[in-house]
């Protein structure tokens, strides 16, 4: 059985030893019933893991773990994937940044769009919902053994998230009138560095921003006949994406 990851921020590490957090800890101790010399991973969410052996535990203290071994890229994909999709409703965009974690995304963008459903015009809110975002991507990277914490941005105008489009990436816009040219023909033979995928919200891209996106340097793709919900075509077209370049086989 592999050893359980945990998660400690850069500044936690000195020398051959971390400290977990209070709540690192209490996982540790209450809820895997770890004691003095088991195995665990100490990863420090910038890419890094470290093998190491529990060295100290004891009532309201911070455990302790001696590091034996560091890998880099524990987990990590080779592609760099950026997905930005359509802010949904309620906890829908919890479920993009938990599976697209698992899946293998360096940086989420929520869009703030035409027909977005959802409109953060404080940014005080929009901080807020980051910060919830935030801890669900840390919770999926230590489910899913990666090392690498995501990014992810605060709400970001459509048009803005296109300004940044980059033209060495494989950008790919999702949307069900998309002419019937497949992944397969996009992605054939491929090894990008980079690549980008946006997708709508509940109702969709406008037309408008389908034009802006094609001119920006994006491709337009179909998931097929079927229309997914928000929440699940976001991970689909992530998995399949990873899939064709060879990072989910």
């Amino acid at each position: 059985m592999e050893p359980p990851v945990f998660y400690a921020p850069p500044e936690s590490f000195e020398g051959d030893d971390v400290s977990l957090s209070a709540d690192e800890s209490r996982h540790a101790t209450r809820v895997m019933r770890l004691t003095l010399g088991a195995q665990v991973i100490v990863i420090d969410g910038l890419g890094s893991a470290w093998r190491g052996t529990i060295s100290r535990v004891g009532p309201r203290k911070p455990v302790e773990v001696r590091l034996h071994a560091e890998v880099r890229n524990f987990g990590e994909p080779a592609v760099i994937l950026t997905l930005a999709a359509g802010l949904s409703s309620g906890s829908k965009f919890d479920t993009v940044v938990e599976k697209g974690t698992e899946l293998g995304v360096k940086r989420f963008v929520p869009l703030l769009t035409e027909k977005s459903m959802v409109k953060v015009e404080d940014p005080r809110r929009g901080r807020s919902r980051r910060t919830r975002l935030e801890k669900v991507a840390l919770a999926a990277i230590k489910q899913c053994r990666r090392s690498y914490r995501p990014e992810v941005t605060v709400p970001t105008k459509f048009s803005d998230y296109l300004s940044e489009t980059e033209t060495d990436s494989i950008n790919l816009i999702f949307h069900p009138s998309a002419s019937r040219e497949t992944l397969n023909d996009i992605l054939a033979g491929q090894k990008p560095r980079r690549v980008s995928l946006l997708l709508g919200p509940e109702a969709g891209f406008s037309e408008d921003e389908l034009e802006a996106a094609v001119k920006a340097g994006y491709t337009l793709v179909s998931l097929g006949e079927r229309i997914l919900r928000t929440e699940n075509a976001a991970p689909t077209a992530t998995a399949l994406v990873m899939n064709l370049l060879g990072e989910l086989s």
